[in-house]
């Protein structure tokens, strides 16, 4: 052979293996992307969990507190995106309803900006769904209420 195509074989070769090393990081990085996504789901489940029992058996200043902190756990998850365990529905469909228990527990306790504010915020995650029927207070307490009435 001569030496053009030695040289040629030897491109060829160390092209080769940077390809593979690419696609192996790539790879690697796509397990480890979705070993967070799992953990972080995982944080975020039992966080709900947490908070959905504060929720029902708690006083309202507890149960303020846990969906606080899950609000702040699913504003985070929001931030990251749509991963292979959530999809951008769900996150708004949970945000939508800790926005609505905490308008709704802000209001019986007396505390009606916040209350308004969460309200408002619960409306504009219901519109991330495409067919979303909820488009107002009543519908949304409507809504909130028969979920509460199955989870417990």
């Amino acid at each position: 052979m001569s030496k053009k195509a030695w040289y040629c074989c030897g491109v060829c070769l160390i092209a080769g293996m940077a390809i593979g090393y690419v696609s192996a990081q790539v790879r690697d990085g796509g397990i480890i992307a979705n070993t967070m996504a799992c953990l972080n789901l995982t944080d975020l489940g039992e966080s709900s969990k947490r908070a959905q029992n504060a929720y029902q058996h708690e006083s309202r200043p507890v149960a303020i507190y846990a969906l606080t902190e899950l609000l702040d756990k699913q504003n985070a998850t929001d931030h990251i995106g749509e991963t292979a365990f959530m999809s951008k529905q769900i996150i708004s469909i949970d945000l939508m309803l800790t926005h609505a228990r905490l308008a709704k527990l802000y209001a019986e306790d007396g505390q009606t900006n916040l209350s308004e504010q969460h309200f408002n915020e619960a409306i504009n995650c219901a519109k991330v769904g495409k067919k979303s029927t909820i488009t107002n207070r009543d519908t949304l307490m409507d809504f909130v209420t028969k979920i509460d009435r199955g989870a417990k």
